[in-house]
């Protein structure tokens, strides 16, 4: 156990309160919200502070090494308290940066991103750091989560370009894992098949290519990311794109595919007690994607492998499979 103390903004929610429970192994570990965690194991505390209190947030962070901010206002809720979601997601990142920027004991901060600020429809060439941000090509329900993704990623590199420190940026596919959101797709996919009811994909976005990554895989991004911020093995460089990190599985997945996958498992492991069928469910919205557009896209993990050291991910079915087999049990 290494004395370092990392604080994890936002930590009662899956992201973060997947990442305290590992990095707990190693490291101390705060968990700093506004909501206490359902559980608390060895070497993690909890201090309730708001996000929007900056001299709060002070305080929380003061023995602190090493900060990794996950804390966001989602979607539907962002589209229902638009002023809470900007102070929040957008004001409480100002926050964020400006204590780990005056607070000399804290190395540097790592901030939770997403893929969704490169978009969704109309993707294609290669996807990588570089690729840029299009928060207006995503369907309306998530553009304000596309767009305060972004807010937060420009603030944290204007830090990093004018501080001695670490601002740095995980950009995660959607997270696979035990515990993950009830309202995303593979939640409820999972969910239906298990209790042998359709399996039903929208045919607006059956087509739409995914990208996914599997939650241990985001454990270990952060880890060996705070490692070398601890250990201060990163140099500053002068353009703040150096400490961006791409973590998702380089193969896209079209939401029918996922359903088929969840499909194929839960069969596989009930060993065809239950098969859920495949219903696609038309709600009249038309067509964004078309089922070549996963093939416009090819995704380079060169920098999380040479950077972060993760040479191979877990691919989605791999991650689906460990999902259904834990829960099969229950269900038949």
């Amino acid at each position: 156990m290494h004395p370092w103390k990392i604080g994890i903004v936002g930590g009662s929610g899956y992201i973060g309160s997947a990442l305290a429970k590992h990095l707990s192994s190693s490291f101390l570990v705060k968990i700093i919200d506004v909501v206490e965690p359902r559980h608390l194991d060895n070497n993690i505390i909890f201090e309730r502070c708001d996000i929007r209190q900056q001299k709060d947030m002070e305080n929380a962070l003061r023995d602190i090494d090493l900060v990794i901010h996950t804390a966001i206002v989602q979607i539907p809720k962002i589209n229902e308290q638009k002023r809470l979601a900007y102070e929040v997601n957008i004001l409480g990142t100002q926050n964020v940066c400006e204590v780990v920027h005056k607070i000399p004991k804290i190395k540097g901060v790592i901030l939770a991103s997403s893929w969704h600020t490169i978009g969704e429809i109309e993707l294609k060439g290669t996807i990588n750091e570089e690729f840029g941000f299009r928060p207006d090509k995503v369907e309306d329900r998530a553009r304000l989560y596309a767009l305060s993704k972004i807010a937060q990623e420009v603030v944290v590199r204007y830090y990093d370009e004018m501080s001695e420190k670490i601002f740095g940026v995980i950009r995660m596919g959607t997270v696979l894992g035990e515990g993950m959101p009830e309202k995303t797709a593979a939640s409820l996919f999972i969910e239906s098949g298990l209790k042998g009811k359709p399996i039903t994909p929208f045919k607006h976005s059956m087509f739409r290519p995914m990208l996914y990554v599997d939650i241990l895989d985001v454990c270990k991004a952060y880890e060996n990311f705070s490692i070398k911020i601890l250990r201060d093995e990163i140099r500053k460089q002068s353009n703040s794109l150096t400490h961006i990190v791409n973590v998702y599985y380089p193969e896209p997945v079209t939401i029918l595919e996922l359903a088929e996958i969840i499909r194929d498992s839960i069969i596989t492991h009930s060993h065809g007690m239950i098969q859920p069928k495949i219903e696609i469910v038309d709600i009249g919205q038309p067509s964004l994607f078309d089922s070549e557009d996963e093939k416009k896209i090819k995704v380079d993990i060169n920098k999380v492998v040479s950077f972060l050291g993760l040479d191979k991910l877990k691919s989605p079915r791999e991650s689906i499979d460990g999902i259904v087999r834990s829960r099969i049990g229950n269900c038949i």
